[in-house]
């Protein structure tokens, strides 16, 4: 959907005049779920008629399966009739959207479900989306004027409750991800504000903010900042208590490094400094391993994990796949490591699986990640659902990057999803996740697997014998684990050659390597063949995941993409 052709993004007021030509038909999603062409309002239907359209448009461009729009019109309380009520209100939304002219979107039937072709309509959240990263561009160009400008715009968009009255699960969700990036653009908004002294304009928004958000530490800092800047020292300093007391009531934790030292500055009666664009960073907490130093290649792969988990699009979630021995883990923690500016409040690392393959239980996991961010013991032994809890506050207002490895069948990884729009989750596993989009891995190109096994032997050894090299890394499947497992043979004698190792794996000698190469790492508690190194067999096994796949079916999260 492309954004009117007025002022750098705006959305036109529904009594705007009318263009010369049939108007592009204007969506509306965030408050009730409304339409225009030109000056005229659509009549859409009934709420749920509105809600199914609000689906198709939210997932534009994209198959939306019927039983999909069933389970978020109805929850679990669908009647017997709900496929037949979903073709009906189809068959009326497209009548209606086919009267409209100027490209109006147009819904097609596709395999057991609908997708809606976006034409030239113009839709609000995604007009916003487009102003808020606009925004943040200017920001980080230091040109505040411009970003004042498109942050007022992109919050000016917001009518009211995103969906109107739709109150199944699917909604709440989506409700609560939306509500979540507005909460974002009024913490840039201010912080632009202060930095061109606009004090009382970022008072009177953060406070209606902190009504909503009372846990946030970023709106809470930045309602101090403007405070201080009107010379309203005394209010700054209650601020910050009020603050330290919620923090502490709610949470158990003492107001983190830029609350503090925004204190320490105010009582030395020190000038604030300018409102940051980002919460201010943490110590580092909870660090994933640091990834192998012989990790080569995959340049797209990366490429596409960082756009995916810096996007500005609220809290990010997606999934990294691919057979035993692709590297899975170690691009997971190259990842992590490369995008650590990115994240300053911190990179969270967890293992869903157990050490016999079956899944761990969550609230054990997040006793793990709330002990990385600090949280006292007391609050550690909650009920599950008070720890799911103590969680979402902790994280909200933080900018975190969570990798969770080792997603076996069976492990629930949504309560331990956090809900601050400054977050991204990384979910590593064999299983593609239903909903989640997905980074699949295979074997490295032959370069890239070259590379790996002569920075582990040696690249002179390749190089004397490059045939029977090429043919190695053929056999193992151009896989990071079984390469380096097989390199792990060639360390433990040097004595022998490329070609006989090569062929010792191709033909079923030995068990470590070549249990490994067909993903069958060994028994747990097993040893190395004779003359393999264990260590380097170890790391072999740590890469192809040593646990065999359970028969379970495709995994879930509650999540949907953008």
């Amino acid at each position: 959907m492309t954004p009117e052709n007025t002022s750098p993004g705006r959305w036109p007021a529904p009594d705007a005049p009318a263009a010369t030509a049939a108007p592009a038909p204007r969506f509306s999603l965030l408050g009730p779920v409304r339409a225009w062409s030109g000056t005229a309002e659509i009549d859409l239907g009934s709420p749920q008629q509105r809600a199914l359209l609000a689906i198709l448009l939210l997932r534009r461009d994209q198959p939306v399966p019927c039983e999909h729009a069933v389970r978020a019109l109805w929850g679990d309380t669908a009647p017997r009739s709900a496929d037949t009520t979903v073709r009906t209100y189809v068959y009326r939304l497209r009548r209606l959207l086919g009267d409209l002219a100027g490209g109006a979107p147009e819904i097609r039937k596709q395999g057991g479900g609908y997708l809606l072709t976006a034409g030239g309509a113009t839709l609000d959240t995604e007009l916003f989306r487009d102003l808020l990263a606009r925004g943040r561009e200017a920001r980080d160009r230091s040109d505040r004027g411009a970003a004042l400008g498109y942050l007022r715009d992109a919050l000016a968009l917001w009518r009211g409750t995103p969906f109107g009255e739709a109150d199944t699960p699917y909604f709440t969700a989506e409700r609560e991800r939306w509500e979540q990036l507005r909460s974002a653009a009024t913490e840039e908004l201010a912080a632009v504000q202060i930095g061109l002294g606009r004090y009382a304009e970022a008072v009177a928004m953060l406070e209606t903010a902190l009504a909503g958000r009372p846990l946030w530490e970023k709106l809470w800092e930045l309602r101090i900042r403007a405070l201080a800047g009107l010379g309203r020292r005394a209010d700054a300093l209650a601020a910050y208590q009020d603050a330290r007391r919620l923090l502490h009531t709610e949470l158990g934790l003492e107001p983190g490094p830029g609350l503090r030292e925004l204190h320490r500055g105010i009582l030395a009666l020190e000038p604030p400094a300018p409102a940051a664009p980002a919460v201010p960073p943490a110590d580092h907490v909870g660090e994933p391993p640091r990834p192998p130093a012989d990790f080569v290649g995959r340049t797209a792969e990366l490429a596409a994990l960082a756009e995916r988990l810096t996007s500005p699009d609220g809290m990010v979630v997606m999934s990294l796949t691919g057979p035993a021995g692709t590297g899975k883990t170690a691009l997971a923690l190259r990842a992590a490591h490369d995008l650590r500016s990115h994240f300053p409040d911190g990179r969270l690392y967890a293992r869903l699986g157990a050490p016999d393959g079956t899944p761990r239980p969550p609230e054990d996991v997040l006793a793990e990640l709330l002990t990385a961010l600090g949280v006292p013991a007391a609050g550690l032994h909650a009920p599950a659902a008070e720890r799911a809890a103590l969680w979402r506050r902790t994280t909200d207002g933080r900018r975190l990057l969570l990798v969770l490895d080792d997603v076996v069948p069976g492990a629930r990884p949504d309560p331990l999803l956090p809900v601050s729009p400054g977050c991204a989750v990384l979910l590593v596993g064999r299983r593609p996740l239903d909903g989640v989009p997905a980074t699949a891995l295979d074997g490295l190109t032959l370069a890239d697997a070259l590379q790996l096994l002569g920075a582990v032997v040696g690249h002179e050894r390749l190089r004397h014998e490059a045939e029977p090299s090429a043919r190695l890394v053929s056999t193992c499947e151009y896989r990071p684990g079984p390469l380096r497992a097989a390199a792990a043979r060639l360390l433990a004698d040097p004595r022998r050659s490329v070609r006989e190792v090569e062929r010792e794996l191709r033909t079923g000698a030995g068990t470590g390597p070549v249990e490994l190469r067909l993903g069958r790492p060994p028994a747990r508690g097993g040893h190395p063949p004779h003359g393999v190194c264990p260590r380097a067999v170890a790391a072999g096994a740590h890469a192809a995941d040593a646990r065999r796949d359970s028969d379970a079916g495709r995994m879930s999260v509650q999540w949907r993409s953008t």
